[in-house]
């Protein structure tokens, strides 16, 4: 007998569909350890009603990060973890990949010891519907430290697509706290960093999820089936590395031009 789905039905599918891939995420969402990935930032809509004139994008720094846990997937079981990130992994280098298809200005973010921590895009824009835009990444090999009882990493970056230029209380409004129909900027960040530029829920952010090779790295077998790890930039770093300056002069958030 032919099976047929009605409209309805359809229709709903086809809205949560939409509705998964609204936010910006990465184009490569998971990896396994030990690759390294040619990704993308994909920017699916704009503010409201704004075009998007340009995106910065900053990974943990691992020396800064925060770091949680969790047993069941960060559904109810999380805590936070005092160790440092580079006790449970190394590697997830960042480096540019060059394109101008997007935007025609583009910049890497360098920590003060000169390793890129991420990047800004502008001079260029995306529209507010109905088109998505790549902005290309590439994020080295990523290894989960042999004694650790992480199963997983998730990386979570810190983004800003910015709809206009403005200033710090432009970007968390009249709370104080970054609202989703800000017509400024579009903030898909953690929200538990501690910073003005904490999104609202852990929907909102981006993320990378690097999966352990368990049979190259398997779990100690003190660690059962082990653990999920999630990191992302810390309140500090994000106050460091969270800005656009181009040519000496901060353009975001800014004091107004």
């Amino acid at each position: 007998m032919k099976t047929t789905i009605g409209l309805p039905l359809f229709a709903i599918a086809m809205t949560l569909s939409q509705t998964a891939f609204a936010h910006t995420r990465l184009d490569i969402p998971v990896v396994q350890e030990g690759r390294r990935v040619d990704n993308s930032v994909v920017i699916t809509h704009g503010c409201t009603d704004k075009e998007v004139i340009g995106s910065i994008n900053v990974f943990p720094d691992a020396a800064l990060a925060r770091v949680q846990t969790s047993t069941d997937n960060f559904v109810d079981n999380i805590a936070d973890d005092a160790r440092l990130a580079t006790d449970i992994y190394s590697g997830g280098s960042i480096t540019g990949l060059v394109s101008r298809e997007v935007f025609s200005l583009n910049e890497l973010i360098k920590d003060p010891q000169g390793n890129t921590v991420g990047f800004w895009s502008g001079l260029g824009t995306v529209p507010a519907s109905g088109w998505a835009a790549k902005l290309p990444v590439r994020i080295g090999a990523i290894n989960i430290e042999p004694t650790s009882c992480a199963s997983k990493v998730v990386i979570v970056p810190a983004i800003a697509n910015i709809c206009q230029l403005g200033t710090l209380a432009d970007v968390t409004g009249p709370t104080g706290r970054f609202e989703a129909d800000n017509l400024f900027v579009d903030l898909w960040t953690a929200p538990d960093a501690g910073s003005p530029f904490d999104a609202p829920a852990w929907n909102f952010p981006a993320t990378l999820t690097v999966e352990r090779d368990l049979e190259n790295n398997p779990l100690p077998a003190s660690c059962g089936e082990g653990f999920a790890v999630r990191v992302f930039p810390s309140a500090e770093q994000l106050d460091r590395d969270f800005k656009i300056i181009y040519q000496g002069r901060e353009f975001w958030p800014n004091s107004g031009i």
